[in-house]
């Protein structure tokens, strides 16, 4: 993929993950809240790592979707949702692809949880990484 694709070009792709929706300050405020949660949770070493991971993972995604609000956006339960809405975060955010694709990756990661995989403290180390270094960015964004 070399180009991050928003909101608008998911649809014409025939995506049903979005639909446009008010900008909402207080789901706003209360994602990037949530966020902050998940990743003192994520920073907290005597969670266990499937916590740590999943927390990480979190705190990108509920500030993905506070970014899709502050673009009139809100995101349904399809399938491929959380794909395409860090995406699309990261495509509003001017977040690049290799970045992103590193997103993709923790995803990829905090999914292994559906076929039995306990992530390793490397996966919780990586993620930490993604989450410490796009999370301030998607949050200068909504401030911008």
């Amino acid at each position: 993929m070399s180009v991050l694709r928003k909101p608008e070009q998911f649809q014409q792709e025939g995506s049903k993950v979005f639909r446009k929706a008010p900008v909402n300050r207080a789901s706003i405020e209360g994602w990037v809240k949530i966020s902050g949660g998940k990743a003192a949770d994520a920073g907290r070493k005597a969670n266990s790592a499937s916590t740590r991971l999943g927390a990480a993972y979190d705190a990108v995604f509920n500030i993905s979707l506070a970014v899709l609000c502050k673009n009139g956006w809100r995101c349904t339960a399809a399938d491929g949702h959380h794909a395409q809405a860090l995406e699309a975060a990261c495509a509003y955010a001017g977040i690049g692809t290799s970045v992103f694709d590193e997103v993709d990756a923790m995803r990829d990661m905090r999914n292994n949880q559906y076929q039995g995989l306990e992530p390793t403290l490397q996966d919780v180390e990586y993620a930490l990484d993604v989450m410490n270094r796009v999370a301030p960015r998607l949050l200068a964004y909504l401030s911008s």
